[in-house]
């Protein structure tokens, strides 16, 4: 009698797929469970028109975690977002105000971007030639704008957002909002910056191991420096997105942007140690964490048990992903 036995079935393509996209189709499905709850709360909350509102906040949203998704795939953080923001926004209402020069509103534009960007060049600076780790070195210039932004103020921000960044925020063509066309061009230039250039493939490569993109040829260092530039310029256009949307800037703008913004990321299936993860999922994770702060306002939580909430997702997208699904998307 013979005792051969079977050889064990080797995993098919079926199997793969769904290791490979798991932490997108979980994304995406929180998404679907949110609408069906926030529904069952409020049956206002999936008319057409709140829908789009929801998706117009997850563009503001999905335009600051841009700029952190290439951060944190190279293994960083910026934890700078929320003055970087502010401060753009400020100086885009002082600089611009209502005025109706189309030389004094590019002027202001240009000068809100530029200085978001600038940050974000310093931020790069200190982490990849100062080797100073990304925490210590976002939040220390976090502290440095909310310094500077309170001495440029006199913690009094002055001027009304200019008519333009008004109508980027709450403008609309065909029913259609501008906010949401930003964020479609913004979600497809993302897309393809990941998937093909060879800044995409490099950001993943430091991200999974810094030493051995270097010893690949890999201009580590300058990636770095790119890397946060683009968040700090994120950044900033989120600050004139919502300057736009609230008719002004004020202090704290950006401070409820920091946590959510990495959420987001997380949420959307990017590693929070690099190497893995894309914009796609990072377009699931804005939409979930707007649905769910209106879902949690629906039952009348607090800010403080929706900060308790956002940690124990962020903790479970952790514990749900872990190290296994190497996503490029």
């Amino acid at each position: 009698m013979s005792d051969a036995r079977p050889l064990p079935v080797q995993s098919d393509g079926g199997e793969r797929w769904w290791v490979d996209h798991r932490p997108l189709l979980i994304a995406y499905g929180l998404i679907v469970v949110l609408v069906i709850a926030a529904g069952s709360l409020s049956s206002s909350f999936v008319s057409p028109g709140n829908l789009r509102q929801q998706l117009v906040l997850a563009s503001f949203l999905g335009t600051v975690a841009a700029g952190q998704t290439i951060v944190i795939l190279t293994g960083g953080i910026d934890l700078s977002v929320a003055w970087n923001l502010n401060f753009a926004a400020i100086l885009l209402t002082q600089l611009g105000g209502s005025a109706d020069t189309a030389g004094r509103l590019t002027y202001a534009t240009i000068a809100a971007l530029s200085a978001a960007t600038a940050v974000g060049v310093v931020n790069g600076l200190g982490v990849a030639f100062l080797r100073i780790p990304p925490l210590v070195m976002t939040l220390g210039m976090n502290a440095v704008l909310l310094g500077l932004t309170l001495v440029y103020t006199n913690g009094s921000p002055q001027g009304n957002a200019p008519e333009f960044s008004r109508q980027l925020a709450i403008g609309r063509v065909a029913g259609i909002p501008y906010a949401l066309m930003l964020w479609l061009v913004l979600s497809l230039v993302m897309i393809a910056l990941f998937r093909r250039t060879v800044f995409g493939r490099r950001l993943y490569a430091i991200g999974n191991n810094p030493r051995a993109a270097y010893l690949s040829g890999v201009p580590v260092r300058t990636i770095l420096v790119t890397a946060y530039a683009l968040c700090g310029f994120a950044a900033g256009l989120t600050g004139i997105l919502l300057t736009g949307y609230s008719s002004q800037s004020y202090l704290g703008m950006g401070d409820t942007y920091v946590l959510p913004s990495i959420a987001s990321v997380v949420i959307g299936g990017t590693s929070i140690l690099g190497g893995s993860g894309g914009y796609t999922g990072t377009i699931a994770g804005a939409i979930t964490v707007v649905l769910l702060q209106n879902t949690l306002s629906i039952v009348d939580i607090g800010q403080a048990g929706r900060s308790i909430i956002y940690g124990l997702v962020i903790l479970a997208m952790l514990f749900a992903y872990g190290r296994g699904g190497r996503i490029r998307e």
